[in-house]
């Protein structure tokens, strides 16, 4: 009898893990996380690029085969819903059909789902990233260049985010922009209109409508009342000098209040460093709207790298 129970027990267990083993029937999926170009001849030196074989972050390829070529592993793959195949480099995708998400709220970014484990970075309000795995109340993120734990309260809706910057002398602000320039999923905060009050001249906002950017905008909404008594801007991207005279800088810029009043400041060309000027204008929402620009040698887009305010308070 004893023999018999197991006999019967190899036998279940063999059944289950064969049945475990079994791949599921259908397609295996891949996500692009760089944008990226599918290629003809994987391993070769000068790489030949596939006829509208160029790959966007958030794509889904179809895998058919997988192959190392001088030591790194690459696949085979069709873009789904075309019957464009090529290959990729495996660094360049990720295992399955990601769902992609939006952080509404700054956050900060955990090595493991444990707000005791070690905080290895900020996720920024906006950003957008590839949901690798649910864990509790945390949910394991991916972005170019980062990937860690965030709380899953941080998530929702595109039309939730929410910005906030600390001006100094000024002191806390919504901020928000009519527009601004995408490079490409996954670095969507990278010319956030945040960028313009962080301090730094090598980062920007630059907007990101057809044209020349004439009428885009940057809000800021106030705590207080307050009147704004200078202005000093970084113009055009500080990045690098190859970087700002690439791209549009700000000529004039007007600044309205929700009082009704405007004012324009004229800004001078070839400065990548602060120009301030004296104005006065009160309110408790502002507009900072791009209204002449120098034109850039490369590029269309208008940026601003910088804007330091002075203010006092103009409540009654």
């Amino acid at each position: 009898m004893i023999l018999k129970r197991v006999l019967i027990f190899l036998a279940v267990s063999t059944m289950i893990a064969s049945l475990s083993c079994k791949k599921e029937p259908g397609k295996i999926f891949k996500t692009v996380s760089v944008n990226s170009n599918l290629i003809e001849n994987p391993g070769e030196q000068k790489p030949v690029n596939v006829v509208n074989g160029k790959v966007n972050r958030g794509e889904y390829l179809i895998l058919e085969e997988e192959r190392d070529f001088n030591g790194k592993k690459f696949f085979k793959v069709t873009i789904e819903g075309v019957k464009t195949n090529g290959w990729i480099n495996a660094a360049d995708v990720i295992d399955g059909k990601l769902r992609s998400i939006t952080i509404v709220e700054d956050t900060d970014l955990y090595m493991r789902p444990n707000t005791k484990s070690d905080k290895i970075g900020t996720v920024r309000a906006g950003q957008v990233a590839f949901n690798l795995e649910n864990s509790g109340d945390f949910i394991l993120i991916q972005y170019p260049g980062r990937e860690g734990y965030i709380l899953r309260t941080t998530i929702g809706h595109p039309g939730d985010v929410i910005k906030t910057v600390s001006i100094p002398g000024v002191g806390k602000a919504e901020i928000s922009a009519s527009s601004q320039y995408l490079a490409s999923e996954g670095r969507e905060t990278d010319y956030d209109s945040r960028n313009a009050f962080d301090g730094r001249i090598v980062t920007a906002w630059c907007e990101g409508k057809i044209g020349d950017g004439i009428g885009e905008y940057i809000t800021i909404d106030l705590n207080n009342h307050m009147a704004i008594t200078s202005i000093s801007i970084v113009n055009g991207s500080g990045r690098s000098e190859e970087a700002y005279y690439n791209n549009n800088r700000v000529a004039s810029l007007k600044i309205t209040s929700d009082t009704g009043r405007s004012v324009v400041l004229n800004f001078n060309d070839n400065t990548i460093d602060y120009q301030t000027r004296n104005t006065y204008i009160t309110g408790r929402s502002f507009n900072f709207v791009l209204n002449s620009i120098y034109k850039g040698q490369k590029f269309n887009n208008t940026c601003i790298s910088e804007i330091r305010l002075k203010a006092e308070d103009a409540r009654e």
